[in-house]
This record gives structure tokens, sequence and C-alpha cells, in this order.
């Protein structure tokens, strides 16, 4: 016997028939509030997450911004790595045709047999409008994918491709970024899509002297749809050892202008990316704990406090009794003390679940803050 549908606007006459009229349109808040905490968050890497509150949520538009070459496409397929590996399809668009073997092979998160590629062929130039009609069929029928489009700002639309190349073409990517944002943010949300937007810095041209030299292209539209919106400032070298040493990666310094994960604007963040690599996210979690003095520094010496206090900790006993450390405090000590961040490092790397148990207490402390 089929189950009677309950009339939940009895009471609502008015309600009642916009939903005879239109149908199951009109909500109550409590249903809203319920399906927007159904929807999931998704990790980029523990620094970001942290700043993020937690990550990307799904249902949701992302801008990733800042200027060439500061790591925002390593970022971005380290996450598409992350979401593959929680069984979530992934749609690269490559509007920039820049992809190359580095950002595969360099990635080791990434499957490159999974992620699909959108991008211009011999037989076929993608316009403006090729791509974001594209991309909105995926909206439309792949429901909770993740896309990735690298980069908005390297759309050209079809006016401005057809005809030799000539001045006097008013620009229309904002013009056909708006009505593409209008149509697909609903739906967007509905189907659990991630849409991440990779965006460029060009000169802001505006004349004001208080304006900021730099802005992100596109349009406000863009930045106004954007439940996430996260930029590079500035980045920096990353070299072993420190200063002296050979250049290895490098650090992006993020910070947090919106996160619907809950994250505080204007927070910060460093993401450290190593070549051949990609996102080192033990880096990211050695230089976190450190800062928190979950992982105490004296010099050229790292001990990883947080293990020492929770030594009966099963992860921390599980690799006690695996390298036969005798069951005193100064031979514990001594097993968690390393000469030098690489050393830690490494230690981590070889020891995954001390690593995630580090993490997890980072994650405490910060848990423990939105309490307070």
């Amino acid at each position: 016997m089929a189950k009677k549908k309950v009339n939940k606007f009895s009471n609502d006459p008015v309600s009642n028939t916009v939903v005879s009229t239109y149908g199951d349109v009109v909500r109550l808040g409590s249903e809203v509030l319920d399906n927007l905490t159904n929807l999931g968050v998704l990790s980029i890497s523990p620094a970001l997450d942290i700043a993020l509150g937690g990550g990307i949520r799904e249902g949701s538009c992302v801008v990733m911004s800042g200027d060439p070459k500061t790591g925002k496409t390593t970022t971005a397929l380290h996450f598409a790595g992350k979401c593959q590996k929680i069984g979530k399809k992934v749609i690269y668009v490559n509007t920039e045709g820049r992809l190359a073997i580095q950002n595969f092979k360099g990635i080791q998160s990434l499957n490159i047999e999974d992620i699909i590629v959108v991008e211009s062929t011999d037989d076929r130039v993608l316009s403006a409008e090729d791509y974001l009609n594209i991309i909105e069929y995926y909206i439309h029928n792949d429901p909770e994918c993740v896309i990735i489009v690298d980069s908005v700002s390297s759309m050209v639309p079809k006016d401005e491709l057809e005809g030799l190349i000539r001045t006097g073409v008013r620009n229309a990517l904002p013009r056909l970024l708006s009505m593409f944002l209008k149509r697909i943010g609903g739906q967007v949300t509905k189907n659990k899509t991630v849409a991440l937007f990779i965006l460029h810095n060009i000169a802001n041209t505006g004349g004001s002297r208080w304006a900021p030299a730099k802005m992100t292209d596109g349009g406000n539209m863009i930045q106004y749809q954007a439940g996430t919106n996260i930029a590079i400032t500035h980045r920096g070298r990353w070299q072993i050892p420190k200063e002296t040493g050979p250049h290895v990666g490098q650090i992006a310094n993020w910070k947090v202008l919106t996160s619907n994960a809950g994250g505080t604007p204007n927070s910060t963040a460093e993401g450290w990316i190593r070549y051949g690599i990609g996102v080192d996210e033990t880096q990211e979690v050695v230089q976190t704990a450190c800062e928190f003095r979950l992982i105490k520094s004296a010099g050229a010496w790292y001990t990883v406090s947080c293990a020492l206090e929770e030594k009966d900790h099963p992860v921390i006993a599980e690799v006690l009794k695996k390298n036969n450390i005798p069951d005193s405090e100064e031979e514990i000590e001594k097993f968690f003390k390393f000469q030098g961040v690489n050393n830690l490092s490494d230690f981590l790397v070889t020891n995954p679940k001390v690593c995630d148990f580090v993490y997890s207490k980072i994650k405490d402390l910060f848990s423990e803050g939105d309490r307070v």
C-alpha cells in the first residue's frame, strides 16, 4: 500500500496553492537546514582545512585566485586526487591548454587514469561559450562530481576567437560568466557538485589611488557566487637546509576571504608544495603542530610532545611496541626526539598513523575553540 503523502502546508492555503501550481518548491526552514547539514566537507590539505573550517563543502562554487606560478594548479590537482580517493568523479577543464607532465606525474595523490580532461583539440577550438555549456551539462547530469576550471581567465568568447586579432572587441567574458552562474546556482547545491574556478590576478586599472594594485579577472558575479573564496597572496622558497640548501619546493601563502564550511574570514594558511610530490601534507602537519606546541622545538631539535603526553594511546603504544622501545620516559622521549625537521618529517612519512594522530590533536584544538 502506497504511503500517504503528508501535506506540510495544510494550515497554509497560500503555500499549498503555490505547491499545487509549481510543484514541491516551498520548503520549511528546518528542511533547508537539514539539507545543508547533510552536505559533506571535502579535504584539501591539513593547513587549508584548518583555515577553512574543515575544507570545501559539497554543493558550492569555489574561487581560487593568485598570481601565476604560485601553486593554484598544484593545489587544485591535489584536491582532485583526494576527491578521487573517496569516490568522486573529477572533471578538469583545461582552458589554458598548458597541462604539463609534472602536473600529472608530479602529484602523488592524483590518479591520472580516472581524471577526465576537457580541452580544445586540433579539430575543435572551444570558446568560452562552449566550455561553460559543457560545465553546465556536467553539473545538471553528473551529481556529486567535482569540476575544476583552470582557468576562467583563459576562456575566450566566440567573438574574440573569430576573425583576425583586432582591437575594439568588447570583453564579453564577465557577462557570459554572470549568465552561467545565475543558471547553475541552485543546481550546484541540489546535486552536491563542487565547481572550483581558478582565476588569475590582473592589474587594477580602476584609477583610484586607494584601490589595490591587483584584482581577479572574470567580473564581480563569480566572486559573489563563491561560497568559498581563497587567494594566494605571495609565495616563498622552500629550501633544505633552510636558507642554504637546494630549492625543493615553494610555500603558498593563502588567505581565506570566505568559507561556507565555517572558517573565519581573513584566516591564513601556509601550503607546502614539494616538487615531484605536490602538496606535502606531512610538512603542513609538522609546521602547524609546531605552531601550537604539539611538537616542541628547541634549536635544531624537535620533540613530538603530544605523543609523550599520551603514550598509552593505541597508536602511540603500537609504534612503541613495534620498535621495541622500553617503557621508560627517557627512552620514549628519545624515540620521539629528532634533530632537524627533515628527520621528523621522514619519521612521520614512514609512520603515517603517528602523523594522523598528531593531526587529530590539531583538529581537537580547533574543535575546542569552536565550542568555546
